[in-house]
């Protein structure tokens, strides 16, 4: 992947604008063929410890206190958005103007495949990779290298002290809703744990979808669905922040220059715009593929539902409706925000 040297000469710390020009000639009952060249290839998982639970597995450290899935299937996902992040912010792994990072460390590193691409590119860091289920016999398999200067922990990030004896350069953490507790106590950490003069990027989204042209109507199948997980997340001690809320705990853990950049990540092929157009591609495939993962935990866990009951609204409105334009219209994205932050000298 070509490095580019100042990334954020290329990026607009503001939010989009308010349109998008759509591809009128895309047809959505072509989605299925849009997406057929697509090879959404997965990190084989070896197994530590999980538990399974309707037909889905999860990590045992710690049971129960992450709702999603570490399976295949989700492994796949988190690879898919990780595709589509790079999409939007122009194939940079990172916004924060690094200079030489020492230490790096990835909070939620998920498959690792992150981890993996900023050691590669930074490859005298050194890369921590803290997760609470993160499988350490991956480092063994044949179709999963590690570089040297990459180092698994496996911990909960919202223990009450963190232990490195030292601090980071730049610390990174992406698409931890419906995982976090507190999130002001965790950027407070890592304030704590950053440098002086020392980076946090937090790369999240929100999951209420919208449209900023009124063409997704609230009654709609997919803002039903935004509505269950927000409201199950936070019956589960897992509130979903909107994208407004970070500055406040950012600015009160002593974080200065703060920015922010919002970029739409549209959930299927409608842009005109062909980046778009192809990061819509795979946000769809993302949603087809792992919205079940997604749901199954929370709403049986925090809405108390039956994984029936689930499984009967993924076929009624999620799984089809995406190819179709009926309550999903063509015209759905998801803003995502992008914080980077320095800690004072």
């Amino acid at each position: 992947m070509a490095v580019i040297a100042d990334p954020t000469k290329f990026i607009a710390f503001s939010p989009p604008a308010s349109l998008l020009e759509a591809d009128e000639r895309s047809n959505q009952e072509d989605y299925p063929s849009l997406l057929s060249d697509l090879d959404s290839a997965s990190i084989p998982a070896s197994v530590l410890d999980y538990e399974f639970e309707n037909g889905r597995r999860y990590h045992a450290y710690k049971a129960g206190s992450y709702p999603l899935p570490n399976d295949e299937p989700e492994l796949e996902r988190i690879d898919i958005k990780h595709h589509v992040t790079l999409l939007l912010t122009g194939g940079n792994l990172h916004l924060a103007p690094l200079v030489n990072p020492k230490r790096i460390l990835d909070i939620g590193t998920g498959t690792g495949i992150w981890a993996i691409e900023i050691a590669e590119q930074y490859p005298h860091a050194q890369t921590s990779r803290l997760d609470r289920w993160l499988d350490l016999e991956l480092a063994d398999s044949d179709d999963f290298q590690v570089p040297e200067n990459v180092h698994f922990e496996i911990d909960d990030c919202e223990a009450k002290h963190w232990t490195w004896p030292e601090d980071f350069d730049y610390i990174h953490a992406r698409y931890m809703i419906a995982s976090i507790g507190n999130w002001a106590a965790l950027i407070r950490k890592a304030y704590r744990h950053t440098k002086p003069g020392g980076y946090f990027e937090l790369q999240e989204l929100d999951c209420r979808f919208t449209s900023d042209d009124d063409t997704l109507l609230p009654t709609s199948s997919l803002c039903h669905w935004s509505s269950l997980i927000t409201e199950a997340a936070a019956k589960y001690n897992r509130p979903v922040p909107r994208y407004t809320d970070y500055l406040a705990w950012f600015e009160k853990a002593g974080f200065v220059d703060i920015q922010q950049a919002l970029f739409k990540a549209p959930t299927n092929p409608w842009p005109k715009n062909k980046l778009l157009k192809e990061a819509g591609k795979f946000q769809l495939l993302a949603h087809i593929e792992g919205l079940e993962g997604v749901s199954l935990g929370l709403l049986t866990r925090g809405l108390e539902w039956k994984a029936e009951e689930v499984k009967v609204l993924m076929a009624k409105g999620l799984h089809h409706r995406p190819q179709t334009r009926g309550e999903q219209p063509a015209f759905t994205r998801q803003q995502s925000p992008l914080y980077r932050h320095r800690r004072t000298q």
